[in-house]
């Protein structure tokens, strides 16, 4: 089966990750940092500094709400825009599981901060609809189906 997953790129991909983590929810499902292991053999002309390395996100997998997400810093530290980057989970209305799911994932990224775009509640087009978006940029919506 092949399968779409988004790929997020951040100036301080750590920072972001781990307040997905501490904030959203999000499970960490692997991370390798700019000072793994596997770079020791490396070349000194390749090799990035101690104090950069440590903090460097390579690649990162994480779930929210069951989905797959992937995460890397960018080269050198640069900063970059993520506006305009969406995520919209769409679940089904009817099932209470997925309503409170969605509905406590909303409700903590709201606590957490994040800036409220469109408050949770019906529209027109869903009997629960919402959207916020993260420091890092990220609209985020919850769409019922």
């Amino acid at each position: 089966m092949i399968k779409s997953v988004s790929y997020f790129n951040f100036e301080n991909a750590l920072e972001a990750l781990n307040f997905y983590e501490a904030k959203l929810g999000a499970e960490v499902v692997s991370k390798t940092m700019g000072d793994d292991e596997m770079f020791k053999d490396l070349p000194e002309e390749y090799k990035m500094p101690k104090d950069v390395a440590k903090r460097f996100v390579m690649n990162a997998e994480f779930k929210i709400l069951g989905e797959t997400f992937m995460v890397s810093s960018t080269r050198d530290e640069r900063p970059i825009s993520n506006e305009g980057t969406n995520v919209c989970f769409t679940f089904d209305g009817s099932n209470d599981a997925d309503v409170k799911a969605a509905t406590d994932f909303y409700k903590r990224a709201i606590e957490a901060g994040c800036e409220e775009t469109m408050p949770l509640g019906e529209t027109e087009w869903s009997k629960l609809y919402g959207m916020f978006k993260d420091p890092y940029g990220v609209t985020w919506m919850i769409n019922a189906c």
